[in-house]
C-alpha cells in the first residue's frame, strides 16, 4: 500500500498526530530559554596562584613555568595563557573543541594535583571553570541614595543577598563598596615614648578579645557551665584596654597610644552613575536560565525594594536582556512579515484552498522543530530564528509540489482519491531527495572548527529538523487534509493556470532559442560567472569576518600610568564622565557608569587603583541620531589630548560570538626589552593604517617601589629574622586584621591595628619603626637594612611556554578622499603580513629575517576566521560529495548529478550582484549562506531532470521532452522560489540595526536562490541537451541498461 493510501486511511490517527504536535510544540517554544547568541560551552579553565611577597620575575620561574610544564600534556589542549603579575600567578587553560567546561575542570585538576614543587609559602591553587553562559554579568546595578556611607553599605548587602536568592541566579558582586571596619590608628610617637612597639599593641588586643569556655563545675546538686568572658561590648572598652604600665606602676590604655575609630574599609574601587558615587550590583545568571524571565524577576524585586526603602534608588544598567528582546523582537517580526508575504505569495498563485493547505506545513514544521532542536541543547536565540527566516519559505516548497502534481492528475481526468495517491506517489522519490540535498548542505557546518563552530551548528539542526518535519507533513498529513477537506477544488487553480499561462508561451519561446543556441548561452553564462568572480576580488566587495552587530553600550578602558593612586585615577574619571556628558552627541546617550579600580579579565574581575571601566548606555538604537563611530571619535579626541591619562581603549563588545581583538598580534621570544621594542614596530607600522584605532599592547611598564633590602648580617645582630621584619613592615602599613568587634549586633566588625597614617605617607618616617627582638629591645627599621626607590615589571606574559607580548587593535571607519569606507581585519593582516593577491609584500612580511629568534603570529578575529574558513571549506567539499552521491544514487548515473549541480557554481552569479546592490560586505555569513545554497538551489533542478527522464522513458525524444518538463515543472519552480525568497524580503530590506548582522546571510540566499531560478528554467535544459548530445543519451554512465532512442536534438 502507497504512503498516501495508508495517510487517508489513517485520518484519525494523523488527525490526532497533528493535535498532540501543537500541544507539545507551544510547550516546548514557550519554555525554551531565550539569549541573544548561542552560549558556546568552550573548555577553559583558570588557575590562580598566590604566593605573597614574590616579585614577578620570581613567580614566573617559580610558580608559572613549573605550572605550565606541568600541564603542558594534556589530552585535547589548544593553548595555555599565562599573566604573571607581584605575588600572583594567573594561568588560563583552552582545550579543543568538543571539551566542555566540566571535563576541562576535571582534567585539569587531576594534573594540579600533581605538582608538588611548588614554594612552600605559596598558598594552594584556586582553580575556576568558566562557563560562557555564567562568564558576564547580565545587568549591573547602582545603588544611590542620601544615606550614610555605612548605611548605604547595609543597603546593598541586603538588595544583594536578597537578589542571590532569586531563581536562576548564580551570584552577585559588590564593586565600589567598603567594609565596616575599627580601626586601631597607633601613634609612633607616643609608642616610642612609652617604649612599646606596634607588635606589642596587636598581641595585647588578640589575646585580650576573648571568650573561652571553661567546661562545667558542681555547685551543691546544680552543674554551671563556666566560661570566661572577655569580649568587647563597646568601643569605649576597646580604648580603655590596658596595653601596659609605665615605670611609676600607672596604666597605659589604648586611647593614651592610639585613636579608635568605627568606619570604613579604604575604598578599594568606586562605582559611579554619571558622576555620582554609589555601589554596584554586578548580577550573574545560572546557565541555561532565560535571560528575560531572570531579568523580569530581578526588575520586579527591585522595585518592590525601593518600596520598602524608602529613599534607595537602584537604577539597572546593561540590562543583557534588552538586546537580547530587541534581537529577538527584530528576527520574530521578520519572521512573521515573511509568513504572511508566503502566504500572500501562496494565495496569489495557488487560490485560497491550496493556500490553506500549503501554509499549514508553516506552523507543523516549526512547532516539530521547536519539539525536538531542544533535545541538541538549542535555545531560542538569534541564530535559532534566523534560521527558522531561512526555512520558513522552504517548508512550504514539499507542499506546493505536492499539491500542484496532485492539481495536475486531476486535470488528467483522475477521481479525487487516485489524485492524491498518484500525485503523492510519483513525486516521492525526488521530493525526498531534494530535501536529502538541502540537509547535506547543512550537516556539514557541524564540522567548522573553533567557537564559531558552536555557534553555527545551530543552522543544520534547526535547519535540518525543520526540512524533514515538512518532508513528512507534506507526504503523511497533507494527502490526509487535501482528502478531507479539498473535495471541489477549482476556482484558484483555473485562475492560476490562467495566470501562469502567458509566462507559459513566452517560456516555451525562450527555451527554444536557447535550445538551438546552445553554445552562445553556455559560453555567456560561463562567461558571465567569471566576471563574478573577478568582480568578487576586485575591491568592489570588502571582505570581512562577522558583521559587527550593534549593542546599547559602548565599553571603554581607562588606564592613568601604573602606581597611579585611587583618588588621582577617580578624578581623571571624573573628567571623562563630565566630557561625555557633555559631547554634541548628548541626547543619544542615557547613562555613563564608571568602574573606577576594576577591570574584568577573562572573567576574573581585577581591582588595581590605575584602572578605570565606563559603560556608555544609549539610547534605543531606532533613536539614535548618530552613530556609535561618531561618539567614539569625539571621545578619543579628548582623551588623546587629556592629561594624566596613560592609555585607552574601548572594549570589544560582547554581543556575538567571542572572538577576541578585531587585531591581536603575538610577538614571541624570550628577552623582554627585545619584545617591547619590537611591539614598538609593530604599533608605527597599524598607526599608519587608516580605519585602526585603539591601539595597544600588553606591556606594562611596571610602578615605582620602595625596596627595603635586609642586611642578613644586622638581622643576625639583633637576633631578627626577614620574616618578623617584613610581618612589622606590614602591620605599620596596611595594617593587620587582630580580632573581631560583635557588639550588640549580628555581624562581627574586624579590628585592624596600623600606623597613623602620618607615619606611613614618607619613606623616612618609616624607617623609624621600631621592631622587638627577642630580647626584648626595640631596633629601628633604618639598623636593619638599606632603601632605594627602583621600577619593577608589572606583569610578564607567556603564550603556550614562551614570553609574548600582545598588540591589539581595533578597526573602523575611515575617510578616503570624501567617500567613507570601513577597514576589516583581513586588510589589515593583508597590509602588515602580505597577501597572495597582492604583487608587493607586507610592511612586515619579513619580519622573522628583521628579529631573528622571534615570530609574530595572529590571533582574535583572525585566527577564529582561518579556523573557519578552512572548516567550512572542507565541509563545503563534503556537503558536494554528500549532495552528489544522494543525485548519483536517485538518477543512477555519474553524469546527471554534474548537470543538476551546474546550478551551485552559477548560483554565485547572483550572490556577487546581491552584495553589489545592497552595497555588504562578503562575510562568514555570505559564506554560511553559499554552503546553504548548495542544498537549495538544485532542488528544483532535481525534480526538472526527473520529468524529462520519465518523459524520455515514455518515448518522448529529447527535444520535446526539455520543453515539456520546462512548461510542466514552471509553475512549481516560480511557486517555490518565490516563497522562499519573499520570506526573507523584510529581512533583505530591514533598516533595523538589530538585523543588520543577519542582512548578508538573507540577502545573499534571496539574491542566489532567484537567479539559480533563472539558471534552472534555462541554462540547465540546455547543458542537458549538450551533455546528452555528447555522451549520447547518458549511456556511458548510465546503470542501467535503455532501449534504443531517437535523438531528435536541435543541433
Amino acid at each position: 500500500m502507497k504512503l498516501a493510501d495508508l495517510s487517508i486511511k489513517y485520518s484519525i490517527l494523523i488527525n490526532m498526530l497533528v493535535i498532540a504536535i501543537i500541544i507539545m510544540g507551544v510547550i516546548s517554544m514557550v519554555r525554551m530559554p531565550r539569549e541573544e547568541f548561542p552560549a558556546v560551552e568552550f573548555g577553559r579553565v583558570i588557575v590562580v596562584v598566590v604566593y605573597p611577597g614574590a616579585s614577578p620575575q620570581e613567580m614566573e620561574e617559580l610558580v608559572t613555568n613549573k605550572v605550565e610544564t606541568g600541564l603542558n600534556n594534556l589530552p585535547k589542549l589548544d593553548n595555555i595563557e599565562s599573566f604573571t603579575e607581584e605575588s600572583r600567578s594567573t594561568i588560563s587553560i583552552s582545550f579543543e573543541t568538543g571539551v566542555d567546561s566540566e571535563e576541562a575542570y576535571d582534567l585539569v585538576t587531576r594534573e594540579m594535583s600533581k605538582i608538588n614543587d611548588l614554594p612552600s609559602e605559596a598558598m594552594d591553587p584556586i582553580i575556576i571553570r568558566l562557563s560562557m553562559r555564567e562568564l558576564n554579568p547580565i545587568s549591573q546595578l547602582v545603588v544611590s541614595g542620601d544615606f550614610p556611607p555605612l548605611a548605604l553599605r547595609e543597603l546593598a548587602d541586603e538588595l544583594r543577598d536578597g537578589i542571590v536568592k532569586l531563581p536562576d541566579i548564580s551570584k552577585a558582586e559588590l564593586i565600589g563598596a567598603r567594609d565596616h571596619q575599627i580601626w586601631v590608628d597607633v601613634d609612633q610617637a607616643r609608642i616610642d615614648a612609652y617604649g612599646l612597639s606596634l607588635s606589642d599593641v596587636s598581641a595585647v588586643l588578640q589575646g585580650r578579645n576573648l571568650n573561652i569556655p571553661g567546661g562545667t563545675a558542681k555547685y551543691g546538686n546544680t552543674e554551671f557551665l563556666v566560661r570566661a568572658l572577655g569580649q568587647f561590648n563597646s568601643m569605649d572598652e576597646i580604648g580603655r584596654m590596658i596595653i601596659s604600665s609605665d615605670p611609676s606602676g600607672r596604666s597605659i590604655t589604648v586611647n593614651d597610644i592610639a585613636t579608635v575609630r568605627d568606619t570604613l574599609s579604604k575604598s578599594q574601587t568606586i562605582a559611579k552613575l554619571n558622576g555620582s558615587e554609589g555601589i554596584s550590583v554586578f548580577v550573574y545568571k545560572k546557565g541555561d536560565s532565560n535571560i528575560i524571565r531572570v531579568m523580569e524577576r530581578v526588575r520586579k524585586y527591585i522595585s518592590d525594594f525601593e518600596e520598602s526603602h524608602p529613599g534607595a534608588r537602584i537604577s539597572v544598567r546593561n540590562d543583557g536582556s534588552i538586546d537580547v528582546k530587541n534581537g529577538i523582537n527584530a528576527l520574530s517580526n521578520s519572521a512573521l512579515m515573511g509568513i504572511l508575504l508566503v502566504f500572500g505569495a501562496l494565495l496569489l498563485f495557488l487560490g485560497w484552498r491550496n493556500a490553506a493547505f500549503a501554509s499549514t506545513g508553516i506552523p507543523l514544521s516549526l512547532l516539530i522543530t521547536f519539539i525536538v532542536a531542544p533535545l541538541f541543547g538549542v535555545t531560542l536565540n538569534n541564530f535559532t530564528i534566523f534560521a527558522l527566516i531561512i526555512v520558513v519559505g522552504m517548508v512550504v516548497d514539499n507542499s506546493i509540489v505536492v499539491l500542484e502534481n496532485i492539481q495536475r492528475h486531476k486535470e488528467m481526468g483522475l477521481d479525487h482519491r487516485d489524485s492524491i495517491v498518484a500525485g503523492v506517489d510519483q513525486i516521492i522519490s525526488p521530493v525526498f531527495s531534494s530535501t536529502l540535498t538541502t540537509v547535506a548542505a547543512f550537516m556539514p557546518m557541524l564540522l567548522t572548527g573553533g567557537i564559531m563552530g558552536q555557534f553555527l551548528s545551530v543552522f543544520p539542526i534547526v535547519v535540518s529538523v525543520a526540512l524533514l518535519a515538512s518532508w513528512f507533513q507534506s507526504m503523511v498529513i497533507l494527502p490526509t487534509n487535501v482528502y478531507q477537506f479539498g473535495r471541489g477544488m477549482s476556482g484558484g487553480e483555473d485562475r492560476t493556470t490562467r495566470m501562469i499561462r502567458p509566462l507559459n508561451r513566452f517560456y516555451h519561446k525562450v527555451i527554444t532559442r536557447a535550445l538551438k543556441h546552445r553554445g552562445w548561452v553556455l559560453g555567456g553564462t560561463l562567461l558571465v560567472l567569471l566576471g563574478s568572480i573577478i568582480l568578487l576580488f576586485s575591491g568592489a566587495i570588502r571582505f570581512e569576518f562577522f558583521p559587527s552587530s550593534l549593542s546599547q553600550t559602548i565599553s571603554l578602558e581607562l588606564y592613568t600610568p601604573l602606581g597611579t593612586s585611587l583618588e588621582e585615577t577617580n578624578r581623571v574619571v571624573s573628567q571623562v564622565e563630565q566630557k561625555i556628558l557633555s559631547l554634541k552627541q548628548k541626547d543619544d546617550i542615557e547613562f555613563v557608569v564608571s568602574n573606577v579600580g576594576s577591570l574584568s579579565n577573562q572573567g576574573i574581575r581585577e581591582n588595581k587603583t590605575s584602572n578605570a571601566s565606563l559603560s556608555i548606555d544609549l539610547v534605543p538604537l531606532k533613536k539614535m541620531k548618530s552613530t556609535h563611530e561618531e561618539i567614539k571619535n569625539e571621545i578619543r579626541e579628548y582623551l588623546d589630548t587629556l592629561p594624566g591619562l596613560y592609555n585607552y581603549k574601548f572594549a570589544t563588545s560582547q554581543t556575538g560570538p567571542p572572538l577576541g581583538q578585531d587585531v591581536d598580534i603575538r610577538i614571541k621570544g624570550k628577552d623582554l626589552e627585545r619584545l617591547v621594542y619590537i611591539s614598538d614596530v609593530v604599533k608605527s607600522n597599524l598607526k599608519k593604517i587608516p580605519g585602526v584605532k585603539d591601539i595597544d599592547d600588553s606591556y606594562d611598564p611596571g610602578k615605582m617601589e620602595a625596596r627595603i633590602l635586609m642586611n642578613q648580617e644586622r638581622l643576625s645582630i639583633y637576633s631578627l629574622s626577614v620574616a618578623q621584619v617584613a610581618s612589622a613592615i606590614r602591620l605599620a602599613s596596611a595594617g593587620s586584621e587582630v580580632t573581631r568587634f560583635r557588639g550588640n549586633g549580628v555581624d562581627e566588625v574586624p579590628i585592624l591595628v596600623k600606623l597613623d597614617d602620618r607615619y606611613t605617607q614618607d619613606f623616612e618616617t618609616l624607617k623609624d619603626l621600631k621592631i622587638r627582638n627577642r630580647m626584648g629591645i626595640l631596633v629601628p627599621l633604618r639598623e636593619l637594612a638599606d632603601f632605594e626607590i627602583g621600577s619593577s615589571i608589572s606583569r610578564i606574559s607567556h603564550y603556550n611556554g614562551d614570553r609574548v607580548l600582545s598588540v591589539t587593535a581595533s578597526v573602523g571607519e575611515y575617510y578616503e578622499g570624501k567617500s567613507r569606507k570601513k577597514r576589516s581585519t583581513q586588510e589589515v593582516v593583508n597590509i602588515l603580513r602580505g597577501s597572495r593577491f597582492r604583487s608587493s609584500g607586507g610592511t612586515l612580511s619579513n619580519f622573522e629575517q628583521r628579529f631573528p629568534g622571534y615570530t609574530m603570529e595572529f590571533g582574535g578575529v583572525q585566527k577564529h576566521q582561518n579556523e573557519s574558513y578552512s572548516s567550512l571549506g572542507i565541509g563545503f567539499l563534503i556537503a558536494l560529495l554528500a549532495i552528489f552521491t544522494i543525485l548519483a544514487s536517485q538518477f543512477r548515473s555519474y553524469v546527471q548529478p554534474l548537470i543538476v549541480m551546474a546550478t551551485i557554481p552559477l548560483a554565485f552569479i547572483g550572490v556577487v550582484i546581491g552584495l553589489l546592490v545592497t552595497r555588504l560586505s562578503f562575510s562568514l555569513n555570505t559564506m554560511l549562506s553559499l554552503v546553504a545554497l548548495a542544498g537549495v538551489v538544485v532542488n528544483n533542478a532535481i525534480l526538472l531532470i526527473d520529468f524529462i527522464n520519465q518523459e524520455r522513458e515514455q518515448g518522448t525524444d529529447r527535444w520535446h521532452a526539455i520543453i515539456n518538463s520546462g512548461s510542466a515543472r514552471l509553475r512549481p519552480i516560480i511557486l517555490t522560489t518565490a516563497t522562499t525568497v519573499v520570506g526573507m524580503l523584510p529581512l533583505v530590506f530591514s533598516t533595523d540595526p538589530s538585523s543588520q548582522v543577519w542582512r548578508p546571510l538573507a540577502v545573499t540566499f534571496a539574491f542566489g536562490l532567484s537567479f539559480a531560478t533563472l539558471i534552472t528554467l534555462f541554462v540547465i535544459p540546455v547543458l542537458y541537451s549538450a551533455v546528452d548530445s555528447f555522451f549520447g543519451r547518458l549511456k556511458m554512465t548510465r546503470f542501467k541498461e535503455h532501449t534504443k532512442f531517437e535523438d531528435a536534438g536541435v543541433e
